[in-house]
């Protein structure tokens, strides 16, 4: 194992080959489940279609990347999802470069950047998160790039200037920002650097800073044009919501919780073995320039600030597991580092396949007709695509009495069923929108796609409800009549023709 080291090329290629296989094994673990889109992966590709500079609960940077992806390899599931799995590999390529380039760019680098990208690569976040298109795709690979970028910046030797990094750091900033919000902590990050090296790299990052806002800026001036939807939505789910006094304690025992499911088996026992091993000299923290940062301290400069945040926010209210996962490259960077000095490449390779295995073992559990069998009977624990089950076959059954009452457009009126809908109906000429809520929008649709405007509702259209149509509905159309109905599990979809007259 040792020859996998031994050289720079040898190394590049060891690190290529081995996210290249993981790619393909993700690949095919994805399709061989045979599962469809999750209703937000539906709904980013709904988007994907009209791009725009923003939406109503997200920036636009997934649709964005979704339409690149769907270019690339059409608009089945593995082509919505193609891009998005090769940004976590690429951030873990990213991160890998770091470690090499902080650790001496020598024997020690090469296996440090072997420990870091492969230690990313084998947690739960990127095994499972890293085979589907989520926001979090495009942020870990920004979030990494921006890292990079600031190492090398604070490394700029004396006499240079370190402000093109800064500057592309800031790029990167922004880009990030526009595909999540989470990735404006990464500003938390920055502070702490300001405090440490403002002399040389004050003006630098304020500039980083101003990059960031103007790449950033249209965002803000299309939620500024349309009454503020995703910074509302934001907020409404970060601030507004609290939990209440009692609930409290709990919140935080669940954030820590799943920070530790994020980070995985694989990285805990290592950062347990490291412990364990913590005599050991630490080359990394000691032989450092004094005006640089330190290695290990930048590598949790870029986690503990994201995590502190994440913490006081389940203090008030909900904060999901996944807020965090940026953090995640942080922590791998600083295990990495240090396992490259205290353990050996043997425990890597077992590390990185267990770490890989793992993940992809529990998505085939579903292949199991017990599992399958369960999940349709309204136990999916075992299934980790459970709610992705069952969309194109009841769709697929409800479409021929779609098509015989065309050119009625359809309503629905729960967003996940709307883009499920459209997204197995695409290509059919159909017309699928939201049937109208009363008051406040309640997603995307409701504000932006509604089928009807106040005093234009048409005189009959389809209906598409999960179990029956509201009462609220119901008063809309004076005539209801129920043309088919689909089932798969749980799932129950009716599809009505609503009049105004029989």
């Amino acid at each position: 194992m040792r020859e996998l080291t031994a050289s720079p090329r040898s190394w590049a290629f060891t690190l290529l080959l081995a996210l290249g296989a993981i790619l393909l094994l993700r690949v095919a673990v994805m399709l061989a489940s045979g599962a469809g889109l999750y209703m937000d992966e539906a709904q980013y590709w709904d988007w994907s279609r009209q791009l725009a500079w923003g939406y109503w609960s997200k920036p636009p940077g997934i649709a964005a990347l979704i339409a690149a992806s769907t270019a690339l390899a059409g608009d089945g599931v593995l082509g919505v999802r193609l891009l998005s799995m090769v940004c976590w590999l690429l951030a873990a390529g990213v991160l890998g470069w770091l470690a090499w380039d902080m650790a001496g760019r020598d024997v020690a680098g090469r296996r440090a950047g072997l420990w870091a990208a492969l230690l990313l690569t084998g947690t739960p976040a990127s095994g499972i998160l890293g085979m589907s298109a989520t926001t979090d795709a495009p942020l870990m690979l920004s979030w990494a790039t921006c890292m990079a970028l600031s190492w090398r910046a604070l490394r700029t030797p004396a006499g240079a200037s370190p402000l093109p990094y800064w500057l592309l750091a800031g790029a990167l900033l922004g880009l990030g920002m526009l595909s999540k919000y989470t990735m404006a902590a990464l500003g938390a990050s920055w502070a702490v650097l300001f405090l440490m090296h403002w002399r040389r790299h004050g003006l630098g990052m304020v500039m980083a800073g101003l990059v960031a806002l103007a790449v950033f800026s249209p965002n803000l001036f299309w939620n500024a044009s349309h009454g503020w939807p995703t910074l509302g939505h934001t907020a409404e789910i970060t601030v507004a919501a609290a939990t209440p006094a009692s609930g409290k304690l709990a919140s935080v025992a669940q954030f820590l919780a799943g920070q530790l499911l994020l980070l995985g088996p694989v990285g805990v026992t290592v950062g347990v073995l490291l412990w364990r091993r913590r005599t050991m000299a630490v080359e990394l923290a000691q032989a450092h320039e004094p005006r640089h940062v330190n290695p290990l301290s930048f590598a949790l400069i870029f986690a503990l600030p994201l995590l502190l945040v994440a913490l006081a926010q389940s203090i008030n209210a909900r904060a999901n597991m996944n807020w965090t996962a940026p953090a995640l490259l942080g922590l791998c960077l600083w295990l990495g580092l240090l396992a490259s000095q205290r353990l050996g490449l043997k425990a890597l390779w077992w590390s990185a396949l267990l770490g890989v295995a793992l993940p992809a073992a529990l998505s085939l559990a579903s292949l199991s007709p017990q599992v399958r069998t369960q999940a349709q009977q309204g136990s999916p624990h075992l299934d980790l695509w459970a709610r992705m089950r069952g969309w194109d076959s009841t769709m697929a059954s409800l479409l021929p009495t779609v098509a015989r009452h065309a050119p009625l457009p359809v309503a629905v009126s729960e967003r996940g069923l709307l883009v499920q809908a459209r997204y197995a109906w695409r290509g059919q000429g159909l017309t699928v929108a939201a049937w109208p809520g009363e008051g406040r929008p309640r997603h995307h649709f409701d504000q932006f796609e509604p089928l009807w405007q106040p005093g234009q509702r048409p005189e009959a259209v389809l209906v598409l409800t999960e179990n029956e149509p509201t009462p609220a509905m119901r008063q809309v159309f004076a005539h209801w009549q129920r043309l088919d109905e689909a089932q798969w599990g749980r799932l129950h979809l009716q599809l009505w023709r609503a009049s105004a007259t029989p």
